[in-house]
């Protein structure tokens, strides 16, 4: 029996953790800066903690996980979410003493917390990606060259936030400036028409992959591209060797999903993004028969591993009401 700290109980990625801990007969504390959370309420829960808010006070957040980890005898930290793990790891110094943390070093996870490093990444070891312009390289002339409709995305923000499709000149200029104000810098990337979106989600134990599974997306909201609210696991060898080919050059150790999006134009799944966490649609990941939360907790407490790179194709996960709200929305066009 192992005792976990799991963090953004608030989130349903956390929940499913907790679930999948508490159900292999671990103590669980949900943590978060909530006061009121469906990870906390799970019966597989023992303890919550409630802690200052990761972003809006950090030392006082991270003061608080490690007076927790002191007070009791922890095997594993798992921060969810990305700005909480940002803050985790980059003060792993003061938590590797006290706790496993399953995650590289900050200045090596960055590759996926940096949309510049991912694109660089993407180059170096030859994974085809959009076309993209740089910070520095935006010029009103370079994204005429990329050909309108473009997409411009915060260089450290995560998911649909921030993200902007501009059809014009004048519609980007608006939006690159906004997004710079409000989010920091940006890249511009050529906009990649859609067959479809498909993620490898994977576990890695220096380098070597242990856990996997592969899912496309049905639904989205908003539609053009955005959070999840219908998926599927299906088999995809190629786009699989494609990722691992990436991450292994990578050396990853941990959790970490990599999004294609399948060019329509000659049907090229292109990179969009590592993600260097634990993912939204875990419970689907669980359904399929790979238990990513468990091969974690091995690889954060020392212990061998059986690679799981099997699992149940064609199950399907839904998120009821942001699906059936994304539904009759489309009906009522």
């Amino acid at each position: 029996m192992a005792r976990i700290l799991v963090c953004n109980a608030h989130a349903r990625h956390a929940l499913s953790a907790i679930r999948s801990f508490g159900r292999a007969g671990h103590r669980v504390t949900a943590a978060s800066a909530a006061t009121v959370t469906p990870g906390g309420l799970s019966r597989h829960a023992d303890r919550r903690l409630h802690h200052p808010h990761p972003v809006r006070a950090p030392a006082r957040f991270l003061d608080a996980v490690e007076r927790e980890l002191r007070l009791r005898d922890y095997d594993l930290l798992l921060p969810v979410n990305t700005r909480t793990v940002e803050a985790v790891v980059g003060a792993r110094d003061r938590f590797d003493p006290l706790v496993g943390l399953p995650f590289l070093s900050v200045d090596r996870l960055a590759v996926g917390l940096d949309k510049r490093l991912t694109a660089r990444a993407a180059r170096w070891i030859g994974t085809p990606h959009p076309e993209t312009l740089l910070p520095a390289a935006v010029t009103p002339a370079a994204v005429d060259d990329l050909g309108y409709p473009v997409v411009v995305k915060p260089c450290c923000e995560s998911g649909r936030e921030g993200v902007a499709v501009c059809s014009s000149q004048e519609a980007f200029e608006r939006a690159y400036d906004r997004v710079r104000d409000q989010y920091g810098p940006a890249i511009v990337q050529a906009f990649i028409p859609r067959r479809d979106e498909r993620g490898v989600y994977t576990v890695y134990d220096e380098g070597k992959l242990v856990a996997l599974s592969v899912q496309r997306r049905i639904r989205s909201t908003p539609p053009a591209g955005g959070a999840s609210t219908y998926r599927e696991t299906v088999r995809d060898p190629e786009l699989v060797v494609r990722a691992d080919r990436l991450l292994s050059a990578l050396g990853w150790h941990g959790a970490a999903m990599v999004e294609f999006r399948v060019d329509d134009r000659d049907g090229t799944p292109r990179l969009l993004e590592i993600n260097p966490r634990l993912w939204g649609s875990l419970a689907l990941t669980a359904a399929a028969g790979v238990d990513v939360p468990g091969t974690l907790l091995s690889l954060a407490t020392g212990q061998s591993i059986e690679p799981c790179l099997d699992y149940e194709v064609g199950v399907r996960c839904r998120r009821l009401f942001a699906d059936a709200g994304h539904v009759a929305r489309r009906s009522d066009r």
